[in-house]
């Protein structure tokens, strides 16, 4: 593959999938799909000019983002400008041939995450993914060979990614040195030269921490490890007791040369369910098991959902037998609940339309913030189901806790409202002018973005005023979504104004060609 088509693919998927699979960048999607081959030629411009300190990368910025897995459970998810992302995805499509022909085949069913397989826009194998994985786990378990099982995970995997390692793979592998060379120099760069560490959240990543588990996966199949896996995420399936031990051993053994440790508090060892119990267990049709097998629909993994799906009406009947009431006193007493006992709340206030009841969730969900991602979808997905009345009450509820002085600091959250409060059913300008008004110099910016995005076409010509005062102090992201809502202006002053700030943004090829459209009284 040589570097007009790694760089057209790359394009061609940012357009389609987005910048991340974790954070929301809408605007700069629908920019690239609307303006790809220019794009492409700034792209290819920079990729072109020989070493990555020429090539105009940018720092990173990073939010604390939820996992899906456990309660309290972040990860530092990178937010890198969709200028960067398409030279890095670049480079690493290029690389990414090499780096497929020296993984365990897919024909063994062993590895099912990334496998590199480009069908633009798609560069992954559709076909081998995280529901293939789970389903091979079932299907090894009820091997007769099997007893035991082990459940494992790398902790901090993406953080912990040796970059000097990665780069020694790339070159052992055959990928062309000067290419290993700029994707170092570039991981470099990015982790400020503390040698460890690639961004979470993008394709370009996904394909390096495959490479960075090259070694491994070749030195479990060495020592005959009954083994899958997917990313950092590994199962081990034993045929006694002892050999769980020791493989086990061996696993820790091997990643601590690489500089990695297994995740002891979600290291489990359990008995491999056979036929009939696990098809029992399949059966159940209780309101925990329907929700399990809904939230499997999101995607990933699902032990607490950031997106709702409601279940099929003929599910409903588990759902109309709980005690809203007393499920409600439940959670009110406990002190950590758990995401299912919310979960099933939730669905179940919507299928006996108890809809006062939702207004006692949404303090709640303030309390339990791993469900807010959750609660707030559900609100968006149904708010036409929703009395006004509750929309509006719940609107105001969070609308003052967005401006709680407590709230500032969970950006992650701050970002989930924004969305939720610029839903034209539960639109409060007030609070999301304050979101973009307290960032401190600390803060990521994730939360303004989508403030701003969600303020397009809202406001009125003072409240722009005093938006763009802040222009300066913004950053790129920021500033694409300010050069957006200057439709608050009269067309002159607003063309006034592009000029002038023309000059402080023309690096930029998104603010740039913002600019040249608002400059020529073009729609944006």
């Amino acid at each position: 593959m040589n570097i007009d088509e790694a760089c057209k693919l790359a394009i061609a998927n940012l357009a389609e999938q987005g910048c991340s699979d974790i954070t929301k960048e809408s605007f700069e999607k629908k920019f690239i799909a609307q303006n790809s081959e220019e794009f492409f030629a700034d792209t290819k411009s920079k990729l072109n000019k020989g070493s990555v300190y020429d090539m105009e990368f940018k720092p990173l910025q990073f939010i604390l983002s939820p996992k899906n897995r456990y309660v309290f459970d972040y990860r530092k998810a990178a937010l890198i400008d969709p200028s960067c992302l398409a030279k890095y995805n670049t480079l690493a499509i290029l690389a990414a041939p090499e780096i497929e022909k020296a993984r365990i085949p897919t024909e063994d069913e062993i590895v099912f995450s990334a496998r590199f397989k480009p069908e633009s826009p798609a560069i992954f194998d559709k076909s081998i993914n995280y529901g293939s994985w789970k389903e091979k786990i079932r299907e090894l378990a009820e091997d007769d060979g099997c007893t035991y099982v082990v459940q494992c995970d790398i902790a901090s995997f993406y953080d912990r990614v040796n970059i000097h390692r990665v780069e020694s793979t790339l070159l052992d592998i055959g990928v062309e040195k000067s290419l290993t060379k700029k994707i170092n120099e570039l991981l470099l760069f990015w982790s400020k030269k503390d040698s460890y560490g690639i961004p979470v959240g993008n394709i370009g990543s996904r394909i390096f921490a495959e490479a960075a588990l090259i070694d491994i996966d070749q030195y479990l199949l060495s020592e005959k490890i009954n083994f899958i896996r997917y990313v950092d995420d590994y199962r081990l399936f034993a045929p006694n007791l002892a050999t769980a031990q020791r493989w086990m051993n061996l696993l820790t053994t091997r990643l601590f040369r690489d500089g990695l440790m297994l995740n002891t508090g979600k290291t489990k060892l359990y008995l491999a369910k056979k036929g009939t119990e696990a098809i029992a267990e399949e059966k159940q049709e209780s309101a925990e098991a329907i929700i399990k097998s809904i939230t499997t629909l999101t995607g990933g993994y699902n032990r607490i959902a950031r997106t709702f799906i409601m279940p099929a009406a003929e599910k409903f009947e588990a759902f109309k037998e709980i005690s809203i009431k007393n499920s409600i006193h439940d959670l009110e007493k406990t002190d950590i609940p758990e995401f299912q006992g919310i979960q099933k709340l939730i669905i179940a206030c919507l299928v006996q339309q108890k809809f006062n009841d939702l207004e006692i969730i949404a303090k709640l969900c303030s309390q339990y913030l791993y469900s807010l991602d959750y609660f707030a979808d559900m609100l968006t997905k149904n708010a036409d189901l929703i009395p006004d009345k509750n929309l509006s009450a719940i609107a105001d509820y969070y609308a003052n806790f967005v401006m709680s002085s407590e709230f500032g600091a969970l950006e992650w959250h701050q970002a989930t409202l924004a969305s939720l409060l610029s839903n034209p059913k539960f639109f409060r300008k007030s609070a999301l002018i304050h979101i973009i008004r307290s960032p401190n110099k600390e803060s990521v910016t994730y939360p303004s973005m989508l403030t701003l995005e969600g303020l397009k076409d809202k406001l009125n010509r003072t409240e722009f005023r005093t938006i763009r005062e802040w222009f300066d102090r913004s950053d790129l992201w920021e500033k694409r979504r300010i050069i957006l809502n200057s439709t608050a202006l009269p067309e002159d002053e607003r063309k006034a104004w592009a000029k002038a700030i023309k000059p402080t943004i023309q690096s930029d090829f998104f603010c740039g060609r913002l600019i040249e459209k608002v400059i020529s009284g073009k729609e944006i």
